[in-house]
Formats: C-alpha cells, structure tokens, sequence
C-alpha cells in the first residue's frame, strides 16, 4: 500500500513503483487461471508485427511415408499446410479514486480494487480461450441430464480416432458435480490425487481434470489435446499505466492489453478442430 500511496501522492511517476503495482496486478492475474495451460502455440509481439497475425496450420497425416523397393527412387511427401489469420482485440479496465479517498487514506480499498481488476483480467483471458474451445469443437457427444461415464469415454475415442490424444477434461460446476456422484471417481480421488487450492480437481482415464466456470454452459465438458488445439495471439501483454484526471480529481491505474485466442482448425477454412471434443448434458 506504501507503494501505492507514493505514486497517486507523487507529481513524478515511479517506474519502480509502477513496477511493484504491476506484480500485484499479476499475481492477481494468475489466481486460479487455468486456460493457458491448454495453448499450443503462443504468439508474442514480436511474432505479430501487425494488426492481424498469420498462422500456419498443417492437415494431420497428410505427409505418407511409402514403401521403396530397391534401386528406385524415394517418393517427395511433404507437410501440407494451410494459413488462417487472427486480430488482437483490446481490453482494458481504469480503477479510479477520488482525491477525497486518498485524503482519508482509504488505500486498502484502493489496493483491493487493484488485485480485483486484476483478477477480472485473468477471467477475461479464461472465458477468450474457453469459449473458443467450446465453439470450436469438432464433435458433440450429447448426455443426458447428468454426465456418464459413457460420455467421457466417447470423447475420448473420438479424439483417439481422429490421432489426437485425450489430455485434458475440462468441466463446468454441474459437471463437477455429477463427477462427485460417480462411485468410480470419488473411490479414485481417495487416492490422493485432489488438491483443494487448485482447480485441477484430478484425473479421468488418464486425462487431468480442471474445473471452471468460464464455460459458456456450466454443464459442458471438453475432452482436448493441447498440444495441437488452441493458440493465443498476444499483441500487448498486460500493462499497467498512471492515470491521472485534475478536473475531476481521480486518479487511479490503467490497464489494458491486446489479445485473441482460438483454435487451430484441423483443414483449411474450417472453424473447427478435431482436438477438441465437446460434451453437453442437461
């Protein structure tokens, strides 16, 4: 808070203090954010020199190898590949505070509006790549009013027959729910395997589970690879500014950033992938 009060009460701007701010924002940023951990391919500012970003995707087992009989000549068999482009949308908040509450010291408030934006930033960046996962499903295994143990292994199969392997099941809270009811998982969990302070709550068939909110449905599920479902497109990593307005005496903190995500369709012009499996229920 210390920090705080120095850069809203100081004429100069700190790029130290700024600096300690912004690991604050952070690790608020951090708190619980689960969707990074399913990107492939994440794209900095340096790999996007413009607005929109190129990227290339390749049509799984299109490369063959061939059988050689002796003495002829090796077939050419290449990569067949395909671009789709990607724009970096802006985000940003400005928590602000009157000139009144500096006066009366409220810096705690101000500090835990810091930590909420940031929190809020994290969630932001969850719902982008979530919904692009869900939307970008290649296949739908409808279920019932609970999720079954049928249901999971459908996806499964469905990424095994498509050559992508299950390595990730993320759920929604009623999902989560129905998982609790299953004899076999909650025998499974004894194990050992939960940690409460995480949202990976275990594993399925091999596959880690996560849990979520920031599903479009809370009764969706996605079976994923992430070695090949979802990239991130990072024009702007999360910055944090000083705001200052005299007029009416508010001052405060920006930030903003400059992000997409999405999926890495599994052929050319599509919008789907194949990496990605959905499961609805009721």
């Amino acid at each position: 808070m210390a920090k705080l009060y120095e850069l809203l009460t100081r004429d100069a701007e700190s790029e130290t203090i700024l600096t300690d701010i912004y690991r604050t924002v952070i690790e608020a940023v951090r708190t619980k954010l689960i969707g990074t951990n399913f990107i492939s391919r994440r794209y900095g500012p340096a790999d996007i020199p413009g607005k929109t970003l190129s990227i290339v995707a390749q049509t799984k087992n299109a490369l063959i190898v061939h059988q050689v009989g002796e003495g002829q000549e090796i077939p050419i068999s290449v990569d067949a590949v395909f671009n789709f482009t990607t724009t970096p949308l802006k985000y940003g908040v400005r928590p602000v505070v009157t000139r009144e509450m500096q006066e009366d010291s409220q810096f705690a408030f101000i500090e835990r509006n810091l930590r909420e934006a940031g929190y809020q930033f994290g969630r932001k960046l969850d719902s982008l790549i979530l919904t692009a996962a869900r939307a970008g499903a290649g296949q739908t295994v409808t279920g019932a009013a609970a999720i079954t143990i049928d249901n999971i292994t459908t996806a499964m199969n469905r990424l095994e027959a498509n050559d992508f392997m299950p390595t990730d099941f993320i759920i929604g809270p009623s999902v989560a729910q129905d998982l609790r009811n299953i004899d076999t998982f909650v025998e499974a969990n004894k194990a050992g395997v939960n940690d409460p302070s995480q949202s990976l709550i275990g594993t399925i068939f091999g596959m880690k589970v996560w849990t979520t909110n920031q599903l479009t449905n809370n009764t969706d599920a996605l079976a994923i690879d992430r070695d090949y479902a979802l990239y991130l497109a990072e024009k702007r990593p999360i910055t944090v500014e000083r705001y200052n307005d005299v007029t009416k005496q508010l001052d405060g903190i920006v930030l903003s950033s400059r992000w997409q995500a999405g999926i890495i369709p599994t052929a050319t012009a599509g919008t789907t992938t194949n990496a990605i499996q959905l499961i609805t229920t009721t």
